[in-house]
C-alpha cells in the first residue's frame, strides 16, 4: 500500500482531501483502460469529450497539449505503432472532488523497432463533464503525488477566486 493510501486512511490527516474512488468508478476506469489494451480504440476515443483535451506535457515535455477526438486518436495511433503488446493497467483510482479521478497506472510493453522494454508506473489526472460524464480533460504525470497536488491545487486557486 502506498504512503498516500495510508494517510489517507487516516481520518484526522485531512477531512476533505481525496479518498479511494469507488468500485464502480475503479471499474469504469478499467473498462476504458482495457479498450486500449485490446486496441478498441473507437470504444476508447467514445468515452472523451468532442473537445477533450490530452495533456502529456508534464511527463514529456516537448509535446503540446491534443485537443479534440481527431487530434488523440492520431497521438494514440501513433503510440500503437511504436510500441508492442503495450498495456496500461490501473492500479488504483483517487476521487480528488469536482468530478476529477486521479488513476495511478502500470505501463508495460516493448518497442516494436527496438525490442525495448517498458515497465513504469505514472499517473493521469481525468476531469469529466457533468451529465454525460465524458472525459473532458486527461493529463499524465510521472507520479500519483505530481497529479494529487495538480489536482488539489487547481481546487484550492478555485475556491480562492
Amino acid at each position: 500500500m502506498s504512503v498516500v493510501t495510508e494517510l489517507l486512511r487516516i481520518p484526522a490527516y485531512a477531512p476533505n482531501m481525496l479518498q479511494s474512488a469507488s468500485p464502480e468508478v475503479l471499474e469504469r476506469f478499467k473498462e476504458g483502460f482495457e479498450c486500449w489494451n485490446g486496441g478498441e480504440l473507437d470504444l476508447m476515443q467514445d468515452m472523451y469529450d468532442e473537445d477533450g483535451e490530452l495533456d502529456l506535457s508534464a511527463v514529456f515535455t516537448d509535446t503540446r497539449p491534443y485537443r479534440g477526438r481527431e487530434s488523440m486518436r492520431r497521438v494514440w495511433d501513433d503510440m500503437w505503432e511504436t510500441w508492442a503488446g503495450v498495456r496500461m493497467d490501473p492500479l488504483e483510482v483517487f476521487d480528488v472532488g469536482h468530478r476529477r479521478y486521479v488513476v495511478d497506472v502500470r505501463l508495460w510493453g516493448k518497442g516494436k523497432r527496438s525490442g525495448a522494454e517498458v515497465d513504469q508506473r505514472f499517473a493521469y489526472l481525468y476531469t469529466l463533464s457533468e451529465g454525460d460524464e465524458k472525459i473532458v480533460r486527461c493529463q499524465l504525470f510521472s507520479t500519483v503525488q505530481a497529479a494529487i497536488d495538480v489536482a488539489t491545487a487547481s481546487t484550492a486557486a478555485a475556491s480562492d477566486g
